[in-house]
């Protein structure tokens, strides 16, 4: 039987190389709204989103940079503050879940869904603070008329002189007619078809609450350093 840890880790690996270094990008999928209608209306266009959420990220970032440092738990704050009227984390778990949503409770789909929530912040917040000087550019849309749903191309400069990556964020309309973030994908590689594979086959080997129950428990426990070590 596959070793449910080493595979988050092998997944992580893999994808390391793209979302490691783009963890401003990543944060704007990593918080859920679990009550949409506690926030004013949001009627901006997913590019005003995308822009203006980088832009107070990445300004944040370069203003705080030794507060963030010394405090990880601002980052955080800073998470909370800026994306979390963007995101329906709620939906991205519905994806990743698949079927197995279907068969859980709401218990399990709200435990799962800030387990989940809490990994992606325990993973990549930390190194969010080295990339407060990347750029991002918005490019125009060649399909005005998405109906529904609408992604946003974009381009991730890190500043080290590589090739931009390639950044689509995939935004769907909810029931307030708000745009929102529920998938992001990087140089074709999406989150969410990812992290379906690896749940999906350790569901399969165990069970829907043993997976809660771990990420739970490495949560607790943190092991971010260990995976970024590993990555670098």
């Amino acid at each position: 039987m596959t070793n449910p840890k080493v595979t988050d880790l092998t997944l992580i690996k893999s994808m390391s190389q793209k979302y490691i270094q783009l963890s401003f990008a990543v944060v704007m999928i990593l918080v859920l709204i679990m009550w949409t209608y506690v926030f004013a209306i949001d009627d901006r266009t997913p590019e005003q989103i995308v822009e203006e959420t980088s832009s107070t990220v990445l300004k944040a970032i370069n203003e705080q940079n030794a507060e963030l440092r010394e405090d990880p738990t601002l980052i955080n704050a800073l998470i909370n503050e800026t994306v979390i009227p963007t995101i329906d984390l709620n939906s991205m778990g519905k994806l990743i879940l698949g079927k197995y949503w279907k068969k859980a409770s709401e218990e399990q789909r709200t435990s799962f869904v800030n387990e989940f929530k809490d990994m992606l912040i325990r993973t990549y917040a930390k190194s969010l603070v080295d990339y407060g000087h990347a750029k991002i550019k918005v490019l125009p849309n060649r399909e005005k008329n998405q109906g529904k749903y609408y992604t946003v191309q974009s381009e991730l400069d890190i500043g080290s002189g590589k090739t931009p990556l390639q950044v689509a964020y995939i935004f769907r309309k909810n029931k307030q007619e708000e745009w929102k973030v529920f998938d992001l994908a990087v140089d074709g590689l999406s989150l969410v078809k990812n992290f379906r594979t690896s749940f999906g086959q350790e569901i399969k080997e165990t069970s829907l609450d043993a997976l809660i129950e771990r990420l739970a428990n490495t949560n607790k426990t943190g092991t971010t350093d260990e995976v970024i070590s590993e990555q670098g």
